[in-house]
């Protein structure tokens, strides 16, 4: 089944030009784009969801707006972590931020590290950006880039060489750097080169960034391949977003057992909130059990005020008021007392009218859920020998793939990664077990083992006809 189609086109970036920044009256064109962006957006989440990592979809506001600086010049497009991940570190995060901090930039994507498309007047861009507010991540991100052997004090390989490695592999076309300063191609990265880009990048108070660009005329020429190649630039940049934004399976530094600690100061709180809030209610009952009491006292108090008085007979003359003679009406009969509800009944109680009602129950905590445990990477492809070097067999095995011998300008079926299932162009043999192929826009070396032979099928054998042929006559028995 195909996807909604992105399919940018002049007037959709015209919609994003500086002079219709400000206004809402251009606000229904940034709409539509907004909805496409958004509806190709799912088979993004559903190519992410396959590789364990499991994100929310949310767009900008396509009209000026306090979360936008009350500039609408662009259309992002966010994938990030799930809404219970987000409001487990929002708890810590607005710990130590103020109101008026809250109040400059109510926007939340500078909290979190993400994957981001961005439509503007000149460019289209896909990237992975986390703004140095985002500071879980940042300081996951430090971690990862200063993590030294405890032994010998040099750099733990599988930290900060596993990000440099990713970045390696990314396409020649993508860079790194401070948003809106100096770009380095993602190929010449190091570790000391991220972490001087990170330094500019809390200086200035912008993300750091890792993606592709593509000019204005340039998508508008190739709008008809551009979707998909945009969705496999996301997909490539996974890798960097599942090593640097902070997870439980990608804690550096320890921030588990700090969520743990909230978490039981909470519940701590909510039980003593919970122990007075029983104390509250235990003495509003009493409180209600003696107003009801003096209520029915003073009842009984005017009924037998309102009573006529009785005349004295010689039963009750010399008799003490506190004997018989309480009981005794006139003639001697006994006398009835007071009803005032059915046969029976016990006097009317009467409901004080200052009652409180019952307060509302605190809030249970949340209930938190573990993020998804991403599914192991791939085993690497090369074989490795006892030494560690890659086998000797690997070494002189000649350059051939599934189907065939491969050679500069054949066409290739890429079989695994990122760009599965895409039809590329040889365009360089290095001799050591890869290839530089390249996939309409993008270039990118792949290995010969993810590499199948396109072969053309021009010589078709010629169908034959369905017709039957006619049977031949029966020859005439001589006589």
């Amino acid at each position: 089944m195909s996807h909604p189609s992105l399919h940018l086109t002049a007037r959709d970036f015209d919609a994003y030009a500086a002079e219709k920044a400000t206004s809402k009256a251009y606000s229904r064109p940034r709409l539509e784009v907004k909805q496409r962006a958004l509806a190709w957006a799912r088979g993004v989440v559903a190519r992410l969801g396959e590789l364990g990592i499991s994100v929310d979809v949310h767009g900008s506001d396509e009209h000026p707006s306090i979360r936008n600086k009350h500039r609408a010049d662009c259309q992002w497009v966010f994938f990030w972590r799930d809404q219970t991940a987000r409001d487990e570190l929002d708890r810590l995060l607005d710990r130590g931020r103020s109101f008026s901090d809250a109040i400059d930039d109510p926007s939340p994507y500078t909290r979190h590290a993400f994957l981001a498309l961005r439509i503007s007047e000149g460019e289209v861009q896909v990237c992975f950006a986390v703004h140095p507010d985002a500071k879980v991540d940042v300081d996951n991100l430090r971690a990862r880039l200063s993590a030294t052997e405890e032994a010998t004090g040099e750099p733990a390989s599988p930290l900060a060489a596993e990000l440099t490695s990713a970045l390696h592999a990314l396409p020649e076309q993508f860079s790194f750097g401070a948003d809106g300063g100096e770009r380095v191609a993602c190929s010449a990265a190091t570790s000391d080169a991220i972490a001087e880009m990170l330094r500019r990048a809390a200086d200035g108070q912008v993300p750091l960034w890792i993606g592709w660009s593509v000019p204005r005329e340039t998508a508008v020429e190739h709008a008809d391949i551009l979707d998909e190649q945009l969705e496999d630039a996301l997909v490539a940049l996974a890798p960097i977003y599942r090593l640097v934004a902070w997870s439980r399976e990608n804690d550096r530094i320890a921030l588990d057992r700090k969520l743990e600690g909230i978490e039981q100061e909470r519940a701590r709180a909510h039980a003593e909130l919970e122990a007075e809030n029983e104390r509250w209610r235990s003495e509003q009952a009493r409180a209600r059990e003696r107003s009801m009491e003096q209520a029915r006292a003073r009842g009984d108090e005017r009924v037998e005020a309102a009573l006529p008085a009785r005349r004295p007979t010689l039963a009750t003359l010399f008799k003490s008021t506190s004997g018989a003679s309480a009981g005794a009406g006139r003639g001697g009969e006994p006398r009835p007392s007071p009803r005032h509800g059915g046969e029976g009944s016990a006097p009317a109680r009467r409901t004080p009218h200052g009652e409180v009602d019952h307060p509302a129950k605190a809030e249970q905590p949340a209930k938190v859920e573990a993020p998804q445990r991403p599914s192991a990477e791939h085993a690497p492809r090369a074989q490795r020998g006892p030494s560690g070097e890659p086998d000797a067999a690997v070494k002189i095995a000649p350059e051939a793939a599934k189907g065939g011998v491969l050679e500069k300008g054949s066409r290739v079926r890429v079989r695994r990664g990122p760009f599965g299932d895409k039809i590329g162009v040889v365009s360089e043999l290095d001799g050591r077990g890869g290839a530089r192929v390249l996939l309409g826009l993008l270039s990118t070396r792949l290995e010969l083992d993810d590499l199948e032979l396109v072969v053309d099928g021009r010589d078709r054998p010629a169908l034959s006809t369905s017709h039957r042929k006619p049977l031949a006559p029966t020859p005439r028995k001589a006589r």
